[in-house]
């Protein structure tokens, strides 16, 4: 799919770089069941909203951790959107991989 993104404390998920569709600014996230490899949903830019959100497939169940690492991964992009205003007024644009963790 996209390359493989390891983040979070539980390391059940990855976050796969979906190829940016024709008429996006921002990427999309392909969110993977490391132990499963089952796909669970798609984290993608919200742009109304003017933020990221998390879309679960259908019959998707995910234990507190899991969405717990979804939000971290989330907040981590939205760290990146915001630092890229700052640099570039008249760029929407985050580095294409967020911050590691620290």
């Amino acid at each position: 799919m996209g390359s493989s993104l390891k983040q979070g404390g539980t390391n059940h998920l990855r976050f796969e770089i979906l190829p940016l569709k024709k008429g996006t600014k921002l990427p999309a996230y392909e969110v993977v069941n490391d132990i499963f490899n089952d796909y669970i949903g798609i984290i993608h830019w919200r742009g109304g909203w003017r933020q990221y959100v998390f879309q679960a497939y259908p019959e998707i169940d995910m234990s507190r951790s899991c969405h717990k690492e979804i939000d971290t991964f989330i907040d981590k992009l939205m760290v990146d959107w915001k630092k890229s205003l700052s640099q570039s007024p008249k760029s929407d644009l985050p580095s294409s991989t967020p911050a590691k963790q620290g």
